[in-house]
């Protein structure tokens, strides 16, 4: 998963999902505050399931997960 402020960018900051429902920073490309960092990671554990679904519904497939 992407995230940036304004137009995503190749060095956008991303995010992976875990399995259990969590989420793992891997980059902050876009340079994220800590609180907005906060918000995003919040935002994305709290729609971990409907985040997955849609993935499944656009991709046709399974997901696999960071860990």
């Amino acid at each position: 998963m992407y995230v940036a402020k304004g137009k995503p960018s190749p060095n956008a900051t991303k995010i992976w999902l875990t399995r259990n429902g969590g989420c793992v920073l891997a980059n902050n490309g876009s340079r994220l505050n800590r609180r907005e960092l906060a918000n995003v990671m919040d935002f994305v554990m709290l729609n971990h399931a409907q985040i997955c679904e849609r993935w499944r519904s656009y991709f046709h497939g399974d997901i696999s997960y960071y860990c």
